[in-house]
């Protein structure tokens, strides 16, 4: 059983880093053997789709993306993991740039132009995506949107399999508040969510890598 997860954070040690951290701690548990990707490592240099059509020539290779660059040995993880785990942070509405290119590269190949209800899927997998963010709480996400912008990316993971969206809202993005031109958080409170509701997120995640290895035992 393999679990990967993808950090499409800057930040090695940040929101993300310790949610992804923790889900991969509970895949461990469950079993899996297990490996964490950095996107913004310095030693990878990538683009997104580079819209070549390879994945879609007749008789061509199927599934997965060919372009040869650095992203490539990690697509091709990706394929064959049995649980794929991608987290991000939220910018500007969106995932931040790194996992969209990712996605687009890891999505695309399996899209089927003759068939749409019928993705080319070399191997099934079960997955999830994690975001961080300032947002607030479910109710804001949900009324600027971001159950639009940002669920439609998580959402097309589902055609691999069972996926699930694990969301930490409200995060504490700067290490000192003072530094920066940031007068409409309220430090202490983004404290208090740090201190009581982000160590509930990281046992949610934590559930999450356990429950998906067992999903993929199913498939």
């Amino acid at each position: 059983m393999k679990a990967l997860f993808i950090n499409g954070s800057p930040r090695k040690n940040g929101n993300t880093a310790k949610l992804l951290n923790s889900a991969l701690e509970g895949a461990q548990a469950a079993g899996a053997n297990v490996e964490l990707v950095n996107l913004y490592d310095r030693s990878l240099n990538y683009k997104g789709c580079m819209s070549c059509f390879a994945c879609k020539i007749k008789g061509g290779k199927k599934g997965v993306c060919s372009f040869k660059d650095d992203l490539l040995p990690i697509l091709e993880k990706a394929i064959e993991a049995d649980v794929l785990v991608c987290g991000a942070p939220n910018y500007c509405s969106y995932p931040s740039a790194n996992l969209r290119a990712f996605m687009e590269r890891l999505i695309f190949p399996a899209v089927n132009y003759s068939d749409y209800a019928h993705p080319v899927i070399l191997k099934p997998k079960a997955s999830a995506t994690i975001y961080t963010m300032n947002c607030p709480n479910e109710e804001v996400y949900k009324r600027i949107d971001y159950d639009v912008l940002l669920n439609r990316n998580a959402e097309a993971m589902g055609m691999f399999g069972p996926t699930e969206i694990l969301c930490s809202y409200d995060t504490y993005q700067f290490n000192d508040y003072d530094r920066y031109d940031a007068a409409s958080f309220d430090e202490p409170h983004k404290a208090l969510i740090r201190d009581t509701q982000f160590p509930k997120d990281l046992q949610a995640a934590y559930d999450l890598g356990k429950r998906l290895v067992e999903k993929a035992k199913e498939l």
